[in-house]
């Protein structure tokens, strides 16, 4: 995925939403129901700032590379005025539980306390763009229940910690290899699927 020539510098960018949802109104009651047919997806207007006649031979040559929908491009966002999250989750969070496409909820295994999401905040999961729409407080472990729009494009499986060292935490958290107990928590219980190659996690704290 391409980066666009230096004379493309974008003055603005806005997101819309975009829904199957419907509703349908009776000609005889004019009673509404109305239909979710879980599609979502997000639309870009892309306003370019100003720029001189060679500058325009060189974006007009870019968009012709695109071959209209068939072509695709990535923006320096780092580039661009963003004041960050409302929280302090952005991109491809840690997912706590496996969670299947179409799915609006997700829970997210936070790094620390203090870490959490807002409404408002935006998520890429698998290169795909979400924006949470709700969130619980985050549990003692770590955790974080989050509702998303839109819905998962995709089933989403937790990031194994290191092959083999993945399971359900209570009163502790386990990132990068390392299990750690939570802070305050004097007990703990990790639940391990499959078999542990302490080679491969070290170090456990």
């Amino acid at each position: 995925m391409a980066f666009p020539p230096d004379a493309v510098r974008v003055a603005s960018l806005t997101l819309k939403q975009i829904t199957s949802s419907l509703r349908v109104q009776s000609p005889y009651s004019f009673a509404q129901t109305a239909y979710d047919f879980m599609g979502g997806m997000w639309a870009a207007e892309l306003v370019l700032a100003a720029f001189d006649a060679r500058e325009s031979a060189a974006i007009s040559g870019w968009i012709a590379s695109l071959n209209g929908p068939a072509g695709s491009f990535e923006l320096d966002m780092a580039a661009m005025e963003y004041d960050g999250p409302h929280g302090a989750i952005s991109a491809d969070p840690v997912v706590a539980v496996a969670a299947n496409a179409r799915a609006q909820a997700l829970v997210l295994q936070l790094a620390r306390a203090g870490d959490r999401v807002l409404p408002g905040d935006y998520l890429t999961l698998g290169r795909h763009l979400h924006i949470v729409t709700a969130a619980e407080a985050p549990t003692p472990a770590f955790r974080q229940s989050v509702t998303l729009w839109p819905r998962l494009r995709r089933p989403v499986a937790t990031l194994a910690e290191a092959p083999g060292f993945a399971g359900a935490a209570t009163g502790c958290s386990a990132a990068g290899g390392v299990l750690a107990m939570a802070p305050g928590a004097t007990r703990a219980r990790y639940a391990f699927a499959g078999r542990i190659d302490l080679g491969a996690v070290q170090p456990v704290r």
